[in-house]
């Protein structure tokens, strides 16, 4: 006992306690998320280390050095994510599990989060790693929503365009919200002095920044040049960029903005395998890159429209059939090699009635209230 006394006062047991909780720590950073999940339940101890901040944080650090391939696979009654713990190889290893998760996605995952939408035009944010969501307060007459991280402040903003037209169809009114996940109960408003109209669902978030595709001085989806929007979530404010005078956009054009080596890009979805995509090389001065792509080997491969989703670490440019028959499957083509591959997703096909591929996702431990 006089011993037990002398640690006490030396603070030697604090010390020993302190390691033992970084060990856990430590541990607990190199399991797998659903087996994290279940220690919850051990100890008050283990439940605070689990859903405390400082351990998500440092979880999803440790991710992020192996992002994740994520499939969102649509079925008549539920929806199923679909993970690979290997984007350069997926069929090796990958795990499909049922998350209730209602709505579509309207952009790629955000440092570990999605940001969806309904029929019924109700916005969720979610957490497809530990299977929860959010429902935020419901916003009238919305139409068309992004979700973004601001990295410094640490929040994750969720921004939504109104639109009020009258019984002939003349505007109205046009109004901005922004949504702060944790920090806020209602929509704020927010000014946008650049007059746009959003032509692609949701846009792609980069160092705290949103970009999107949308038609200039108009709220009209039919008259405008076409620009490229930045909204930075930090500021909230919105900029608009040019699009390359080589760039025609006409009517009933698929375009979507991916990550391509680390930058924005604006690539066109292809019918044939050639793609032609736009890459953002200075942001500030607004200079592009063009950069055409011929996959030769392509009516072997695909014979179908596919969407391009990016790159991963590899290089390789990933390809996602428009539409699904028997079986899922992605495409991985290494422009530097001229080669192309055919990656199938075993077990996943029966049913499904659309799927969405995403790249460099981050598996998150951060937990979502169960309401606003």
């Amino acid at each position: 006992m006089k011993r037990l006394e002398e640690r006490r006062q030396s603070g030697t047991i604090d010390s020993i306690n302190s390691l033992h909780v970084d060990l856990m720590i430590e541990i607990l950073t190199k399991l797998p998320p659903g087996s994290v999940s279940k220690l919850i339940c051990v100890s008050k101890l283990w439940s605070s280390i689990i859903q405390g901040k400082h351990f998500s944080d440092l979880y999803l650090t440790r991710s992020s050095t192996r992002p994740l391939l994520l499939g969102l696979l649509y079925l008549p009654a539920t929806r199923l994510y679909q993970y690979s713990f290997s984007q350069e190889n997926p069929s090796s290893d990958h795990s499909v599990s049922p998350k209730m998760i209602p709505g579509y996605p309207i952009s790629p995952p955000v440092h570990g989060l999605i940001c969806s939408i309904d029929v019924d035009a109700d916005v969720f944010v979610a957490n497809p790693t530990m299977g929860q969501f959010l429902t935020l307060p419901r916003i009238n007459s919305l139409h068309s929503s992004l979700f973004g991280y601001d990295p410094v402040n640490d929040l994750y903003k969720v921004f939504s365009m109104t639109r009020v037209t009258d019984k002939h169809g003349h505007l109205v009114s046009v109004d901005h919200y922004v949504f702060t996940l944790g920090a806020q109960k209602t929509w704020r408003m927010i000014e946008c002095k650049c007059p746009h109209y959003p032509v692609t669902l949701g846009g792609i978030c980069k160092d705290g920044v949103v970009y999107y595709l949308a038609r200039s001085k108009s709220y009209s989806p039919h008259n405008g040049s076409y620009v490229v929007v930045s909204l930075d979530i930090r500021s909230e404010e919105f900029s608009l960029m040019t699009l390359p005078d080589c760039v025609r956009i006409e009517p009933f054009d698929e375009f979507s903005l991916v990550s391509y080596n680390g930058k924005i890009a604006l690539v066109n979805h292809s019918r044939n395998g050639k793609f032609d995509l736009w890459v953002l090389m200075d942001v500030i001065k607004q200079e592009w890159t063009k950069i055409s792509v011929l996959v030769r080997c392509w009516k072997d491969l695909v014979g179908n429209r596919v969407y391009c989703r990016g790159t991963i670490s590899t290089g390789e440019l990933l390809f996602e059939p428009c539409n699904f028959h028997d079986k899922l499957f992605i495409i991985y083509y290494n422009p530097k090699e001229d080669k192309a591959r055919r990656v199938y997703f075993e077990k996943s096909g029966d049913g499904c009635i659309r799927c969405r591929m995403f790249v460099d996702h981050i598996e998150s431990l951060m937990f979502l209230p169960w309401k606003v």
